[in-house]
């Protein structure tokens, strides 16, 4: 069929009053007021419409393509901090500004860092006995180190001799 014989059609469909059933939503619409064409030869309105989706596509993927990027520097300053974390916990009793006697650290690391018995090596005898657990940055404590922080807060800490 040639382009004269699917325009006559077309402006056959828009000159009366026909009607088409949408698949989707079942609503009926007015074949006049539907913007029909042929193939890629576009009326005025749907040559429009069709260049602001091809806008609004190439937008999304720049958009997508800027989150991507956004996603994987995020991951790797994550991966970097938990890192970096690790091994300030290590560190933390050499640190000038650590509160406690280096030597007063017993290291668990998991669930919590260190028990910290102190006064034992500088008097001998133990005054405190601290649970502690070294975060950085906007780390929280997990699940597991809050139950312990309530459990110790709750007072239901024993000592057992086998």
């Amino acid at each position: 069929m040639n382009k004269s014989k699917h325009q006559d059609i077309i402006s056959t469909l828009e000159k009366g009053s026909f009607f088409s059933e949408c698949p989707n939503c079942g609503e009926e619409i007015a074949l006049k007021n539907a913007g029909l064409f042929e193939n890629d030869n576009f009326s005025d309105k749907a040559l429009e419409i069709y260049k602001q989706q091809l806008q609004e596509i190439k937008a999304r993927k720049d958009e997508l393509k800027k989150l991507r990027a956004i996603g994987t520097t995020k991951s790797e300053i994550g991966a970097k901090s938990t890192n970096i974390g690790f091994i300030l916990e290590r560190l933390a009793p050499a640190m000038k500004s650590f509160r406690f006697n280096h030597n007063d650290c017993r290291s668990l690391f998991d669930p919590i860092d260190y028990i910290i018995f102190e006064g034992l090596s500088s008097k001998g005898q133990i005054d405190k006995i601290f649970f502690v657990d070294i975060k950085t940055g906007s780390a929280r404590l997990s699940r597991k180190q809050r139950e312990i922080k309530s459990v110790i807060g709750d007072k239901k800490v024993n000592f057992k001799k086998y």
